[in-house]
């Protein structure tokens, strides 16, 4: 992990639809925190602008340092509801993580090279774009980077196909399909 991020949270004590649309009305977004830590789940509220910017960037898989009354938490977006006409959030849940425990998160996969089978007028199909891992929150990767440049036409790779690091466990499916060159 290269890049800290920071994401300020407030308490909710109301719970509830009507208190939730207040929130989102004074441009908050309600969530909750669980997971490592966490003795009960914790309702909270973020600012709607910082949470979608931050997002943009950390998207499902990167560590988000959680502040809230005066106490931080790691935590990860475990979860999250967009309104299904206007796409804007309106719900996020946060996995606390710890730093010595494993977790499981998506992370996204980075394809390199210009596999042989496409020099030679072929098409890349990607199939797989995140894979799901176990790790630790040190140990998880910004991406995954994988080499396609020995694939032919008609080739394809498989996940048990790729080169995995002691630092994290793949938990996908093995038998799923990552590229194809038709």
């Amino acid at each position: 992990m290269s890049e800290e991020f920071i994401l300020k949270a407030e308490d909710r004590k109301k719970l509830g639809k009507e208190e939730a649309s207040r929130l989102r009305d004074d441009k908050m977004l309600p969530g909750v925190i669980y997971g490592a830590g966490v003795e009960k789940p914790l309702a909270v509220s973020v600012n709607y602008g910082e949470f979608e910017k931050l997002f943009g960037k950390v998207a499902r898989h990167n560590i988000i340092k959680m502040e809230l009354g005066g106490k931080t938490y790691d935590v990860v977006v475990k979860d999250y509801k967009f309104h299904p006409i206007t796409r804007r959030f309106m719900h996020i849940d946060f996995l606390a993580v710890a730093a010595d425990k494993l977790f499981i998160t998506d992370v996204p996969v980075n394809y390199t090279g210009i596999p042989v089978g496409v020099k030679e007028g072929g098409a890349l199909f990607i199939f797989t774009k995140k894979l799901k891992i176990r790790t630790t929150p040190k140990n998880l990767p910004n991406s995954i980077e994988i080499d396609v440049t020995h694939l032919k036409q008609k080739q394809y790779m498989l996940v048990r196909e790729i080169e995995v690091k002691k630092e994290y466990q793949v938990m996908t499916n093995e038998g799923n399909v990552l590229v194809e060159i038709k």
